[in-house]
């Protein structure tokens, strides 16, 4: 990639022309060997939003560093499709981005569907909702 960039600096055009080429053979054929990865930043954080939540999604699927950090998911804002009550004043509520979560800390009322909610990491390595209209309470990601 540095190779690629470099070439923008030759100054006549059969010389830039050929730098190009040899730089774009080079690239292809890294990604057909598989040494080089081209990911969609969008679609790499659309992924972790849909692992958040998980045991194993703190895991660094691009290696720690600046990728990670780039795309790094601390929150998921969405709506409430369906709720079950469980136990003891506690939900299992399901998400708009087909997540189930639920509450380990009671609510004073059962969350409609249609609300909003965002689920963040709050510390520990817990997860916090924030539900339209309460107060913020621990959750724990079900599937």
């Amino acid at each position: 990639m540095d190779a690629l960039a470099e070439c923008q600096q030759v100054a006549t055009d059969a010389a830039r022309l050929s730098c190009f080429d040899a730089a774009a053979r080079e690239i292809a054929s890294a990604r057909k060997s598989g040494s080089l990865l081209a990911l969609d930043r969008a679609a790499v954080v659309e992924r972790k939003q849909q692992r958040f939540g998980l045991a194993d999604a703190a895991k660094n699927p691009l290696g720690g560093g600046e990728a990670d950090r780039l795309t790094r998911v601390t929150e998921v804002k969405t709506t409430i499709t369906g709720v079950k009550a469980s136990s003891y004043a506690r939900f299992l509520i399901q998400l708009a981005n087909n997540t189930a979560w639920e509450t380990i800390e009671p609510l004073t009322l059962a969350p409609r569907p249609g609300t909003a909610v965002i689920i963040k990491q709050s510390g520990f390595g817990g997860f916090k909702a924030l539900i339209d209209g309460e107060r913020p309470v621990l959750v724990k990601r079900q599937r």
